[in-house]
């Protein structure tokens, strides 16, 4: 079947998934940035920290009742979404599943809880914060991904995200109030994942119970799920071994929470992609389109290149400027762990690309797992050793250090197998290097000439981000090119269309051009796929 003659559902439009995949995971980041002054104030360090430890207990529980069956579900639906009958199987088959893996989840924390107990100060938290354990099988997100549907996705969490945020201003008013402030946030997640059922029943079909196949879900479910359990280990286990380790721990987790959470917010901008990338890549790579996925790959490089580093260019000149308007009091502690924590910019991204948008999407989910297990090792041998001497700053050169190892490893893989060309990716690095170094340059001086304000912070940050965009222009990068003129020309659209002609856009999933050669990437050549475990290899460069 030609492309052009796909169903309408199969064709469904990047962009317009990009920018609701966005809305729904800026917004689950940003608004508890919008509280984040607020708690951090009326909380206190301290408070902040106690709840950061007790969310990192709960976080292993809620890891385990997933069990890898989001990110496998979301592949299987994307593989299979014209299939009404299948999808169908496939959602009550892993709802049911993960329905048991909650069970035991919930049974060892009570265990846990009532039998041996994780302190006095902590035990209440976790308690509560283990609502989200029960929320777990009710998450559907991965049924949506995988239908390409993020409006649906992108409308709730600006419902639920907004109320949880009016509860928290409303309801939490001094520092012995961290179990509120708790209760708020679990809440708001348990009904956040209820409130898209009707949608999701509205489109599924009944299934009888006899024709449900459990088990054949399980082994790949597991194989996604031991990746995702190394990445826990250097993500979440760092805040765990500060409170162990560290010689003021709620001091020192109150910094690193607050350091990651402001860095993932900026991650965010970099792999806000995957998502996309990983099910249109899933549903090309099972229609044959191999060409394409390849060329998908080298696009989301050079996306990485093109967000990550002048990111890092960024935090390193303002931290501490964010820092003094942002927290105001007793942040002393986190301008350092978000310089460090900077790496994850470059590395986070390109271990997005290599481990979801090209191993997971076609099958190859023991590759992940190979990498975030060396990675995994490091980080805890490190935490092991500059956690009590160093605090959260040895947290944060860990969680450094492992993120680089993890991607390293990935491209060994993905270089070996011929998946992709370690030189095409790296070549593609240079435009984005010297503008992010030309910018340096003024956003530096004009820091150290400024005081640390909100309008001198918004000031530099637009100075830096208009010299880099116009150092690009000037560099001629095809790729800052081509999307710069997609955003003006869908801007333009904008103002000059009825609705009615936006509406019909939407609902065709049309492109901004007609023309399958002119959004054809061009900077990427793929060659046709010749065995089962490769994609397109280059057959004139080297890797």
């Amino acid at each position: 079947m030609s492309e052009a003659a796909k169903p309408l559902k199969a064709r469904r439009s990047l962009k317009l998934n990009f920018i609701y995949n966005f809305i729904s995971q800026i917004l689950t980041l940003i608004i508890p940035l919008i509280t984040t002054p607020y708690v951090w104030n009326v909380l206190g360090r301290d408070g902040n920290g106690q709840y950061s430890y007790s969310l990192s207990i709960i976080t292993y529980f809620i890891f385990f009742a997933n069990l890898g069956f989001d990110l496998y579900g979301q592949k299987q639906i994307a593989a299979c979404r014209e299939d009404k009958e299948k999808k169908s199987a496939i959602f009550w088959e892993l709802f049911i599943l993960k329905l048991i893996t909650t069970a035991i989840a919930m049974g060892v924390l009570l265990g846990v809880l009532f039998g041996v107990g994780f302190g006095g100060k902590y035990d209440k938290l976790i308690l509560i914060l283990s609502i989200q354990i029960v929320a777990v099988p009710f998450d559907i997100q991965y049924f949506f991904r995988g239908d390409e549907d993020f409006l649906s996705i992108a409308l709730r969490t600006i419902l639920m995200k907004v109320a949880g945020m009016i509860c928290i201003f409303v309801f939490v008013k001094n520092d012995t109030q961290v179990w509120l402030y708790s209760l708020c946030l679990s809440l708001s997640i348990i009904a956040s994942n209820l409130i898209m059922w009707p949608s999701a029943v509205f489109r599924l079909g009944r299934v009888p119970l006899k024709q449900l196949s459990l088990l054949r879900h399980l082994k790949p479910a597991i194989l996604v799920f031991l990746p995702t359990l190394a990445v826990v280990v250097f993500s979440v286990f760092d805040k765990t071994m500060i409170g162990l380790l560290a010689q003021n721990p709620d001091a020192e987790n109150g910094y690193y929470e607050k350091a990651y959470q402001i860095n993932s917010v900026a991650l965010l901008l970099v792999t806000i992609i995957s998502l996309v990338m990983m099910s249109r890549n899933a549903y090309d790579y099972s229609e044959g389109h191999y060409d394409k996925v390849q060329e998908h790959l080298y696009s989301a490089s050079r996306y990485v290149w093109m967000m990550g580093l002048p990111l890092i260019v960024g935090f390193a000149v303002l931290s501490h400027n964010l820092c003094a308007w942002f927290f105001r009091t007793e942040y002393e502690g986190i301008p350092i762990l978000l310089i460090i924590m900077s790496v994850r910019f470059i590395a986070s991204g390109f271990t997005e690309i290599l481990s979801n948008q090209l191993f997971i999407a076609i099958g190859k989910n023991h590759y992940p797992l190979i990498a975030t297990g060396c990675a995994a090792v490091i980080n805890v041998t490190l935490n092991y050793f500059l956690i009590p001497r160093y605090g959260a700053v040895g947290a944060a050169i860990a969680t450094a250090v492992c993120e680089v190892a993890n991607t390293a490893v990935h491209f060994v893989i993905a270089v070996r197998k011929k998946y992709i060309s370690f030189f095409k990716v790296m070549a593609s690095s240079w435009r984005y290097i010297i503008s992010a170094g030309i910018m340096f340059v003024p956003i530096f001086f004009m820091q150290r000439a400024m005081g640390e304000t909100l309008w001198t912070f918004l000031l530099i940050t637009i100075t830096g981000g208009v010299v880099y965009a116009l150092s690009l222009f000037l560099l001629r990068d095809a790729f800052f090119l081509k999307y710069a003129g997609i955003g003006l020309q869908t801007i333009g659209k904008i103002f000059k269309r009825n609705k009615a002609v936006a509406s019909d856009e939407i609902a065709d999933g049309s492109e901004i051009s007609e023309n399958p050669q002119e959004n054809k990437s061009d900077f990427t050549q793929a060659d046709s796929l010749q065995d089962t475990d490769t994609l397109p290899g280059e057959k004139k460069e080297g890797n």
